[in-house]
């Protein structure tokens, strides 16, 4: 009887032993189980916080417009004035001048401008501008009468009276309907010797190419 309830005991406690290891295996388990769901939410986590990271961060692209630029081409010069000088006196019976200069003196009495044109119609406008040390002083305009005129004449006074305003060195830009022609350069000058630079060549490209555009700039400079 005694050696029954020894039995019993031992097959009590071997179950409640494999009671307690099932039990141990399963909290273990439950714990790996727990860990890994965790484990696996951060990983997710991390996925999804980088792709956002990504996103954020990612560079933007802009779409530039490139307008196109039209490049209007300006009027040429037709050649129409062919040359210019300037002089001291001229001759009444052709109406030229007698001998080119373009140094003058303050006892001089004028100062004349030749145009000489070639092929220019009727109704060719001629203007020029004349600029002291840069500054404008004034502009001038005719209108050709007829064709194939030869050449035209302008002309400005010299004053002792005036020196202030007169002495001084003085470029003149012609123009035939428009577009410049021929820069022409002198001096006045109280003192007899003196030297004036040589005429500058014309380009398209030269601020004072247009009359319309050189008016505007001494309009504004309240020249």
């Amino acid at each position: 009887m005694e050696n029954e309830q020894i039995k019993n005991d031992m097959r009590s406690t071997d179950d409640s032993s494999s009671d307690t290891k099932i039990s141990a295996e399963k909290v273990h388990s439950g714990r790996f189980s727990k860990k890994f769901a965790i484990a696996l939410v951060l990983l997710i986590a991390v996925v999804v916080g980088l792709a956002v990271y990504k996103q954020v961060n990612k560079p933007q692209v802009k779409t530039v417009t490139v307008k196109k630029q039209v490049v209007v081409r300006r009027s040429k010069d037709l050649g129409l004035i062919a040359r210019g000088l300037t002089g001291k006196a001229v001759d009444i019976n052709t109406g030229k001048i007698v001998k080119a200069a373009r140094i003058f003196s303050l006892d001089d009495k004028a100062v004349y401008l030749q145009l000489d044109l070639q092929n220019a119609p009727k109704g060719t406008v001629i203007d020029y501008i004349r600029y002291k040390n840069g500054r404008y002083v004034d502009h001038g305009e005719l209108s050709l009468a007829k064709n194939d005129i030869k050449s035209v004449l302008f002309n400005w006074s010299i004053s002792n009276l005036l020196a202030n305003l007169t002495e001084g060195k003085w470029k003149i830009a012609t123009y035939s309907n428009g577009i410049l022609a021929k820069r022409i350069l002198y001096e006045v000058s109280g003192n007899k010797v003196s030297y004036v630079y040589p005429e500058n060549p014309v380009n398209p490209g030269d601020s004072d190419y247009s009359l319309q555009s050189a008016l505007i700039v001494a309009s504004k400079n309240n020249y």
